[in-house]
């Protein structure tokens, strides 16, 4: 009965009520009262929801007055179906939603809390590191996150993700991250003498650098050359060219003419004279 009930909240369209737009702030310790709105009249049940939307996961009560997913024991109803957070701390900020069944119908309101933090959040050690509290990777790649501070008595450590539970034990691990698991996680331990909240940590996807326009490269003043000193330097270039070649002539000539001399004059011959 509970199931169908539940499925019916949250499945069937009802219309928005104006809550309050103001954003109320309080200090870790104290005790929250979100009033149900009270111009309505016939109210039949009643319904509470961590965040915007009326999702099982995140329901606190269900219309019965019986605690759901999202319920982490410090809740209780209050009086006219209001809803009650003691001891609050700063996981209990966001949104709440709560769901009337009416005489005229089904009806929804949401309202924000933002709660103080008295003292600094302990750290969570994550891998891969978290960066200003927040960890870039791709999905498909495995994230853990663990709680480091040391309790006595031993503590139960819980974990959220954007205020919905999703975990338990001193280590969240994460074997394939998937879009359904990027966002905001806390960690809560809680033992006899106190309850410890840590800091947040988002895990989101890695941010896409557009490139840049490619800056165009200026030649090197001291090798650019135009206009007349560019006709002097071709003009040189030939001329010493022209030098070059005409030694390298010279030098082959006087190699020649060293090593194969000139045969004699015909007149500076003398024959032997003859015996009779």
């Amino acid at each position: 009965m509970r199931c169908i009930l539940l499925t019916s909240c949250t499945c069937s369209a009802f219309s928005e009520l104006p809550f309050s737009t103001q954003l109320n702030t309080w200090t870790e310790g104290a005790s929250v009262h979100l009033p149900v709105p009270g111009s309505l009249d016939g109210i039949l049940t009643t319904s509470w929801f961590r965040g915007h939307d009326a999702q099982p996961a995140a329901l606190i009560f269900s219309p019965e007055g019986l605690p759901g997913p999202a319920h982490t024991g410090r809740e209780m109803l209050g009086t006219q179906g209001s809803l009650v957070i003691r001891n609050v701390t700063a996981q209990d900020s966001g949104s709440y939603t709560v769901v009337l069944e009416t005489s005229r119908g089904r009806r929804s309101a949401t309202e924000q809390i933002h709660v103080k933090n008295s003292f600094p959040l302990p750290q969570l050690k994550t891998f891969p590191d978290a960066f200003q509290g927040v960890i870039q990777t791709e999905l498909n790649y495995s994230v853990i996150l663990q709680w480091m501070v040391i309790m006595n008595p031993e503590p139960v450590v819980s974990w959220t993700l954007n205020g919905v539970p999703c975990g338990i034990g001193e280590r969240l691990f994460i074997r394939r991250l998937s879009m359904e698991q990027l966002g905001t996680y806390m960690c809560t331990a809680t033992n006899s003498k106190e309850q410890l909240v840590s800091a947040p940590v988002t895990i989101s996807l890695p941010t896409i650098v557009q490139p840049t326009e490619p800056q165009p490269m200026e030649p090197d003043p001291t090798l650019s050359l135009s206009g007349g000193a560019a006709i002097s330097l071709i003009v040189a270039g030939i001329l010493g060219a022209g030098v070059l070649f005409g030694g390298l002539c010279f030098t082959i000539i006087q190699s020649l003419r060293y090593f194969h001399p000139s045969p004699p004059a015909l007149g500076n011959i003398h024959s032997a004279p003859m015996r009779h």
